[in-house]
């Protein structure tokens, strides 16, 4: 650091506020244009060379500077500025998580919402069917029973059984089709 630098350090640090303002003046200009070159956006850039002004003035009694004012400043405009975009890209992807999440809990509640939606389809397509063709439906579809076990179970065809749930199939069929043509 030089004597010129030295003793603009010391009349800061007594709070020579004319001194301070030369400062600024004379830097200001050259730090905005460096700074609006990192973030891109010349409000910003201002804000970040304001902020190392005013920290300057803030800590001027516990200033310690130990390269030249240029030096100085336009590493602590490097810094702020890194600092701004870290912040900034922390709150884009704060943002990008926020929105992922809850595109996840619309399409989760849609996909619940629909599925209960089908649920009660079903459930109202076999309450319509006949009393002997849900059952068989039931013992094939919901216990597992083959058709041949069922026909032995109810002393009725395999033909039989073949035909209630050909029946069956179908008022779900046209139910389901009903239900995708409304959702």
């Amino acid at each position: 650091m030089n004597f010129r630098d030295t003793r603009i350090l010391n009349k800061i640090r007594k709070g020579d506020t004319t001194t301070f303002e030369e400062l600024f003046h004379h830097f200001y200009p050259g730090m905005c244009t460096y700074a609006e070159s990192l973030v891109k956006k010349t409000e910003i850039a201002e804000e970040v060379v304001q902020d190392v002004f005013f920290n300057i003035w803030k800590n001027k009694t516990d200033l310690n500077i130990v390269v030249g004012w240029q030096s100085y400043l336009y590493r602590s405009v490097f810094n702020n500025s890194m600092m701004y975009l870290r912040k900034i890209r922390k709150e884009k992807s704060l943002d990008q998580q926020w929105a992922e999440n809850q595109l996840t809990a619309t399409e989760r509640t849609e996909d619940e919402l629909e599925a209960r939606e089908l649920d009660a389809v079903i459930v109202y397509t076999l309450e319509k069917l006949p009393d002997r063709t849900r059952e068989i439906f039931s013992m094939n579809r919901f216990e597992g029973m083959k058709y041949k076990e069922i026909a032995d179970k109810l002393s009725i065809s395999v033909k039989t059984v073949e035909a209630n749930m050909g029946k069956a199939l179908k008022a779900l069929r046209l139910s389901l089709d009903e239900f995708r043509k409304t959702a």
